[in-house]
């Protein structure tokens, strides 16, 4: 089988992350949040004498294996790099102000590391990043990040989450609540849209949403096609959707009207009529030696213009 179509099915899943491409890097690869596994003991927070003790403490690595017990091969998303690395805190008292104490697993999955987070300025229910490298994506103080954020709460325990929220084991740091539209009823024009987020007891964090584009998840994709779904933290009310085939080697060329870009079939416009694209989408090039194609609006805003 060819790996660019198997490319292009990856990086249509990372394109819909509404954050930066370089953040989207750090989140999906080791080093992030993955599921809470009481079986995990944190790596401990050693003594300055202990870390000088070890010889690859501080070191570049690939994983875990690359350093010296009981560190681990960190992932760090202010530098983008991966170092050796104990755990850096394991209160919040032990963070510098405006970082809190947050878990983080490492290369291998194994026992994970404590290390100081950013608090920022994402509301309960919104996108976020956890471990972000600036404030914008990281989630307010009290809050915990998994893919939204939201409060701790306790599994089993409804009352734990405000209405219209429901406790998601959530990461290493524990449960916290998700948003879910499930038994509500949405204002007009608006219809409630699971985030394909993986939830307790098969459960997906779902939001009333006005929905730009062709609603792919009620009305599935032609054969060879695949359904994206885009949710941005501002508008929070709103998600776009659109049916993508790939293209590149080993695929077929791209439908008329269409053109290939990041080894997929996207709308092509024109960018001096903007009824080129459909509501909710503009004509957009993130740089010059690139296709003018239809994205969400919230996307291009925050993308630059050749």
């Amino acid at each position: 089988m060819s790996w660019r179509p198997l490319l292009a099915a990856i990086l249509g899943v990372l394109l819909t992350v509404p954050l930066a491409w370089m953040f989207y890097v750090a989140t999906s690869g080791p080093g992030v949040n993955k599921p809470h596994d009481q079986d995990k003991t944190p790596v401990p927070m050693l003594s300055p004498e202990e870390r000088r003790s070890l010889l690859t403490y501080g070191h570049r690595c690939q994983t875990d294996s690359d350093c010296d017990p009981p560190l681990r091969c960190f992932f760090s998303t202010h530098t983008m790099s991966r170092y050796c690395s104990d755990s850096r805190c394991v209160t919040d008292m032990q963070c510098k102000e405006g970082f809190v104490c947050r878990t983080q697993t490492t290369t291998s999955n194994r026992d994970p590391i404590h290390v100081c987070s950013l608090v920022g300025v994402r509301k309960e229910g919104e996108e976020c990043m956890a471990h972000a490298s600036t404030n914008d994506y990281a989630c307010e103080q009290g809050l915990l990040c998994h893919s939204r954020c939201g409060r701790p709460c306790e599994l089993g325990d409804p009352s734990s989450c405000p209405e219209g929220f429901f406790c998601h084991e959530g990461s290493d740091d524990g449960p916290s609540c998700l948003p879910t539209c499930e038994g509500r009823t949405c204002a007009d024009g608006q219809r409630c849209v699971a985030l394909d987020r993986p939830a307790l007891e098969g459960r997906h964090a779902s939001i009333c949403a006005t929905v730009y584009g062709q609603d792919c998840k009620q009305n599935p994709c032609a054969q060879g096609q695949r359904c994206r779904l885009y949710a941005y933290p501002r508008p929070a009310d709103a998600v776009w959707m659109e049916c993508l085939a790939s293209c590149g080697e080993g695929a077929p060329p791209c439908p008329e009207g269409t053109v290939c870009h990041m080894y997929q079939c996207q709308t092509s416009c024109a960018p001096e009529d903007p009824s080129s694209c459909a509501p909710g989408f503009v004509c957009h090039r993130k740089a010059a030696k690139e296709p003018w194609r239809c994205v969400p609006a919230p996307r291009a805003s925050r993308e630059p213009s050749p």
